[in-house]
């Protein structure tokens, strides 16, 4: 019976289940593995049940120790489930710079796309799921500082001028330009030029390049470096070596430059070599400075600067809340302070130690009102207290005072010290008379104990 109610209501639900909209998002990558400056070739998908109605645009995607090339998307079809989804896939490179784990995270795709059986588009926010691939360090044997990925290297070598009319004195310009597939300019290290006895060496100003199409990525490296001959006699620049690997085939190669000997003629007229010198220093140090800079924000990537500067934002934020929580407390403790009994006898030892009678007096009623509300005059406490020290001390303030007389400093000292001894007599007095009713109290609700 259970079973026939259960195909009922599924037959009842499978039109509203065939109207349903479906969108399907995900990113594959073609490689679990790869080196420094390998490419990763990175595809997003994202599949819809009807059509998309606008353009689906994920532009560049920002991936933690790596750099990022977009270079097409690709309208086409699938199935999913025995059903026909259209869809669009965008093709990416991804460049490690780092090694160990890198990972793609999840990515968000704006969509607008109808619901089966309408035409009007439904704008929605589909995510991917992070992709992970792990980086490896370049393998032993091989320099990290000539490590290249590519997929072809081309090596030029050209002089400034022929070579077999050198003498002591004369600059020569040397290039080397390569270009490199499959790669970034970024990735195309240096050349190192050697130190040669009797050569001063000063390197330009590097020029790189990278170009890119809808299916591939190319980079060059143009250097330029000038040497100023100052002995005669035999100079010999040694071959240079420059590697790669291809990552479509797995292998190694190996591009090189002859080694060149030159025979350095004298020169006797050597007067300009210093003036060349400081001139050559001076070209060197502006195109060192003009090099190209990462965008730094007071001296921090963007990405650091952003990190510091939410973590400000917190302590600040944060700050403020204990600071006014503070203020609060502090008002509040300042407000109970100004309405207490502690706040109206200081006033009271105030008027009492500079002498004035008459302030004496108006801070006396409100201490003896904050002291007991039953009390209205210090009379009032003399008679609770029956302290005979305090009456005649202030009888004596008393009528000095309306006597017009000089008034005794003395006398405002005594009828402190008598309000001092008396006020505490009174505390003492109420804390004995509360742990009496406390004690009675206990008596005449006695607590049973099992």
């Amino acid at each position: 019976m259970v079973k026939n109610i259960g195909i009922v209501i599924a037959f009842f639900l499978l039109p509203f289940i065939g109207m349903s909209q479906n969108i399907i998002a995900y990113a594959t990558v073609n490689t679990n593995e790869a080196y420094i400056g390998q490419p990763v070739k990175l595809t997003v998908s994202v599949y819809t049940s009807t059509w998309f109605t606008e353009g689906v645009d994920l532009g560049n995607i920002q991936i933690d120790n790596a750099l990022t090339v977009y270079f097409r998307s690709v309208s086409n079809s699938r199935a999913f489930s025995g059903k026909n989804y259209a869809g669009v896939s965008f093709y990416y490179n991804v460049f490690p710079t780092e090694e160990g784990q890198i990972t793609i995270p999840s990515l968000s795709i704006n969509i607008a796309s109808p619901k089966p059986g309408d035409y009007k588009g439904l704008k929605k926010t589909v995510t991917t799921k992070p992709k992970s691939f792990n980086v490896l360090p370049v393998p032993l044997g091989y320099n990290p500082n000539n490590w290249l990925v590519a997929t072809y290297l081309n090596v030029n070598q050209k002089w400034s001028t022929a070579l077999d009319n050198i003498k002591v004195g004369d600059v020569v310009q040397r290039t080397i330009d390569r270009s490199a597939g499959g790669t970034m300019a970024e990735f195309i290290p240096a050349s190192i030029w050697d130190s040669i006895p009797g050569i001063s060496v000063y390197p330009r100003r590097a020029k790189v390049n990278t170009k890119k199409s809808k299916t591939a990525i190319s980079a060059s490296r143009s250097e330029t470096v000038n040497y100023l001959f100052e002995k005669e006699g035999e100079v010999i620049f040694p071959a240079t070596e420059y590697m790669y690997w291809n990552s479509n085939n797995k292998k190694f190669y190996r591009k090189h430059i002859d080694s060149v000997m030159i025979q350095v003629k004298p020169n006797p007229d050597l007067s300009m070599l210093s003036s060349i010198k400081k001139s050559l220093q001076k070209d060197t140090i502006e195109a060192t400075e003009t090099q190209e800079k990462p965008f730094l924000i007071f001296g921090l990537t963007p990405k650091t600067f952003v990190k510091y500067l939410i973590f400000v934002l917190v302590i600040g934020f944060v700050a403020i809340y204990l600071i006014k929580r503070l203020n609060t407390f502090i008002k509040h403790k300042r407000a109970l302070y100004l309405h207490s009994e502690t706040f109206a006898f200081n006033k009271l030892k105030k008027a009492l130690n500079h002498h004035d009678y008459f302030a004496f007096s108006g801070a006396s009623h409100t201490w003896v009102k904050k002291l007991n509300p039953e009390f209205e005059t210090l009379e009032d406490l003399v008679e609770h207290s029956n302290s005979n020290a305090l009456h005649q001390t202030l009888s004596e303030l008393s009528h000095s005072v309306f006597k017009k007389e000089k008034t005794k400093v003395t006398l405002y000292s005594n009828v402190l010290e008598a309000i001092k001894t008396t006020r505490d007599e009174y505390f003492k007095n109420q804390s004995h008379t509360k742990k009496l009713a406390t004690k009675n109290n206990k008596w005449l609700n006695p607590t049973s104990i099992n």
